[in-house]
């Protein structure tokens, strides 16, 4: 590696069952103009024609194919794998822009106390059109603990020494691997927000946010913040930050077909967050979820997204 190549940026993209979409997130990634890049593409036992896909990037992209281990080991494999003083992961159904990595490396050199470093993006639909442009908070440490606003989004690029001490994602998480790992990455510095829109969301009808969810799976968030505080309530921003995960739990039950256990935990929400009773925003999120349950089993959402 010579100076004028710039630090070595490794990134990861697990898939498993995303043919129609990888293509597209590889050639992204192909197409950066940062000129020291590490790319690993992770087939994680995909049954559909993803090995295919794959065979037509030999000699451009370095890929290997396992046994369906999950989302997450793919991933704490792969970045065991890389050498680059900086890692990070792109999701096999979305992409970055031209110039992300670039911006992204400028940003956390300039800033030797930031830990991670993320941006805007651009949410798409499943043909790669353009839907929305979202543009993500500034990093807040209360935000994230209390309120779960997980700030980084696709594109977010953190330095090795992350993964080295705090670990990469847990794998028995299945539904907020990544904001669990975020959670862990903020003990050992900000993050940093670099205000450009360099990467891009896609949403369709397999996507993880709009798909019912098994009872465990839409409890994982409870259990991760009862854990994250140790099951110690007693400050507000314990009961704050939990009354929020039984928040959200609820939401997934209801986007579930699961009213009772939506709302015994909307209920217990009401209770460490009294406030929210009376907030018109937080029975809107909760009637939004039951209406996405309903289109569903009327045939308007279906599908998997690992």
């Amino acid at each position: 590696m010579t100076p004028d190549r710039g630090p070595l940026v490794s990134i990861v993209t697990p898939t498993y069952n995303q043919a129609t979409y990888v293509a597209e997130t590889i050639e992204s990634v192909l197409a950066q103009d940062y000129p020291n890049i590490e790319y690993l593409v992770l087939d994680d036992g995909s049954t559909d024609d993803t090995p295919s896909v794959l065979c037509q990037f030999n000699g451009r992209v370095h890929w290997e194919r396992h046994a369906n281990i999950g989302q997450a080991a793919t991933l704490n494999k792969g970045w065991q794998q890389c050498r680059g003083k900086y890692l990070s992961y792109l999701s096999s159904d979305d992409r970055l822009l031209p110039r992300a990595i670039s911006a992204l490396v400028e940003a956390i050199e300039s800033r030797p106390d930031v830990s991670v470093v993320y941006c805007d993006f651009d949410v798409i639909d499943k043909h790669g059109a353009f839907v929305r442009s979202l543009t993500s908070a500034d990093f807040d440490h209360r935000q994230l603990v209390e309120e779960l606003n997980c700030q980084p989004g696709v594109g977010a690029l953190f330095r090795r020494a992350v993964f080295d001490q705090a670990g990469g994602w847990n794998p028995a998480l299945r539904k907020i691997p990544d904001y669990e790992f975020w959670l862990r990455a903020a003990r050992l510095g900000p993050f940093l927000r670099v205000p450009q829109t360099l990467s891009q969301y896609r949403v369709h009808e397999e996507s993880a946010s709009i798909r019912p969810l098994p009872y465990d799976r839409s409890m994982e968030i409870v259990t991760t913040m009862r854990g994250y505080w140790q099951g110690d309530m007693s400050s507000a921003a314990a009961r704050r930050s939990i009354g929020r995960a039984h928040y959200s739990a609820a939401k997934s039950h209801a986007q579930s077909g699961r009213p009772l256990a939506a709302l015994r935990n909307f209920l217990v929400s009401c209770g460490l967050r009294p406030r929210q009773v009376i907030q018109r925003s937080a029975w809107r999120g909760l009637l939004s979820s039951f209406l996405i349950h309903r289109a569903s089993r009327r045939g308007r959402i279906t599908g998997h997204r690992r």
